[in-house]
């Protein structure tokens, strides 16, 4: 049992800022990089102008001249700086620090005023305002600004925020009970009594006013108190953090025109929110204490905001990074292809591939055959290249001996998937037993009898196939052959809704079936067979 490999799924847990700064701090020291940056020290006695200009030059990566400079460097703001990337590794005379790649980490942090103490992780905020607040208004890029409606957490933290009128059911009645509990409003108050506010949201009579039970609902609201309690017992410790990271300054990417600057305006409130702070300590008289709290305060509300900005406007979404830049790259042995039906009789677990396209998945395979057989590299290379255009029987050959030599023989193993994955076996687990030799035809030829889970038909539908290269993914992958489907795994001693019929295919039997009906009717001569079929 030692030796089984164990597989979980994935969790989230908040970050602790504050170490992840010290670890910064750390891995500089030993590999001789330049430290973070603490922008409060940074800016401690300049002038307000220098002080901003520095600012936005450490936190953009700036296009002039529709060039990005992205060549190593020692330091951004060295006086005599080391780069280009045969300096790699090397330590400037000048600033002392070694010559490293561009690396997309927070370079730049923020620090709590003393008079604060601590800021509140933006993370956190987001999170408690999404459950207890009301719902922030949408950002709007032609209109940027750090009022977007009620905000719950920031009514707890300053006794001089006022609220807009339209806030939430729940922000009402958390309200209430604060002021029947006698809770001071305050930063301070909330981070010294942090654990009181905790115990008397997630209280049994509380929670029931904030998340009332009902007929449908019940067990659901139980379950999420003990959550939101278990998340304040186990993670408190990374609510308050004294440092906030900024985001990389690579990843803030502005172009320098004849008509000016242009930034995204997403990033615009993460480049304020570090000068609200910056400037506190520009000036040499004396800032009084509320004006200091209200500033610090409203840059990290300026943070939270701009992560839930950012996460919703380039993250997510079908243009956003997680999509085009992660679940849109080439895999290895992985392509796309049109489906379409298989006619003649066959294994529903068996399907016909395209030549040019199974010729590029089994480029690998091919090529160490070739090699087998005394070809040179190149010639291995010219071999697949005009391959994957033109039959070529030799390549055709070698295919038929890689299914030959397949798990079994049965076929090559490969994961074929349709997002969206909404069901059972929308992922599916099939077998290349052929090749199709027209290099004419560029769809996958599958069965009717294993598209009804993933949702496709045969109107342009296509599938992400990888192909399956290695014993322990072949394993894994049995659990997701179609057969495997045919019981519900929701419902016991029932059968799988995906194990029918398509809906098209339906049609065209009743279609076939009318067709000779009526035929029939007419004096139509017909097949013995197909009048045993009409009935």
């Amino acid at each position: 049992m030692k030796d089984r490999l164990q597989y979980f799924g994935v969790s989230g847990r908040l970050i602790s800022h504050d170490k992840m700064l010290r670890d910064a701090f750390k891995e500089a020291e030993e590999k001789g990089y330049k430290p973070p940056m603490i922008i409060n020290d940074v800016a401690k006695y300049k002038d307000t102008i220098e002080t901003s200009e520095l600012i936005n030059r450490i936190l953009q990566n700036r296009i002039v001249d529709e060039t990005l400079n992205s060549a190593p460097i020692c330091s951004i703001d060295c006086e005599a700086p080391i780069v280009h990337r045969y300096n790699l590794g090397m330590r400037c005379p000048t600033c002392g620090y070694v010559v490293t790649e561009h690396r997309i980490v927070s370079e730049v942090w923020i620090r709590a005023p003393e008079e604060i103490g601590n800021f509140i992780n933006p993370r956190f905020w987001s999170m408690f305002n999404a459950f207890f607040g009301s719902k922030l208004k949408k950002f709007n890029r032609n209109k940027v600004t750090v009022e977007r409606g009620s905000d719950l957490l920031m009514w707890m933290l300053d006794p001089c925020y006022k609220p807009d009128k339209d806030e939430g059911t729940r922000s009402r009645i958390i309200k209430r009970i604060f002021s029947e509990y006698q809770v001071p409003r305050g930063i301070r108050n909330f981070i010294d009594h942090h654990r009181t506010i905790f115990n008397i949201l997630t209280s049994p009579e509380v929670w029931k006013e904030i998340y009332p039970p009902t007929k449908n609902n019940r067990y659901e609201s139980e379950r999420t108190r003990l959550e939101w309690k278990k998340f304040f017992e186990e993670q408190a410790h990374t609510f308050f953090p004294v440092h906030l990271p900024i985001i990389s300054p690579k990843l803030i990417v502005t172009e320098e025109r004849r008509q000016g600057i242009f930034i995204d305006p997403v990033y615009t409130s993460a480049i304020d929110a570090v000068k609200n702070i910056a400037l506190l300590y520009t000036n040499a008289r004396r800032i009084p204490t509320h004006f200091i709290i209200s500033r610090a305060l409203k840059a990290n509300r300026q943070l939270a905001y701009f992560y839930i900005d950012h996460r919703q406007e380039v993250m997510e979404g079908k243009p956003g990074f997680y999509r085009a830049k992660l679940g849109s790259t080439h895999i290895p042995w992985g392509g796309r292809v049109t489906i379409s039906p298989i006619s003649e009789p066959h294994d529903a677990m068996k399907v016909i591939a395209p030549w040019r396209w199974l010729v590029t998945l089994e480029s690998v395979a091919i090529e160490n055959k070739l090699g087998r057989r005394n070809f040179t590299p190149r010639q291995c290379e010219r071999v697949i290249a005009f391959a994957s255009m033109q039959y070529v029987p030799l390549v055709h050959e070698i295919i038929n001996e890689l299914i030959k030599e397949s798990r079994g023989g049965y076929g090559l193993m490969i994961s074929a998937l349709r997002n969206p994955t909404l069901v059972q076996l929308s992922i599916q687990t099939l077998f290349i037993s052929a090749v199709n030799p027209d290099v004419t035809q560029c769809s996958l030829r599958i069965s009717d009898r294993v598209i009804k889970a993933p949702n496709a038909d045969f109107d342009g539908d296509q599938l992400q196939v990888r192909l399956l290269v290695d014993t322990t993914e072949m394993d894994l992958a049995l659990a997701y052959r179609p057969d495997n489907g045919f019981m519900s795994s929701t419902n016991v001693d029932e059968v799988s809704s995906s194990m029918v019929l398509h809906n098209e295919l339906i049609s065209m039997e009743n279609r076939f079936l009318r067709d000779t009906e009526e035929d029939l009717e007419a004096g139509i001569a017909i097949d013995s067979e197909l009048i045993l079929m009409a009935g």
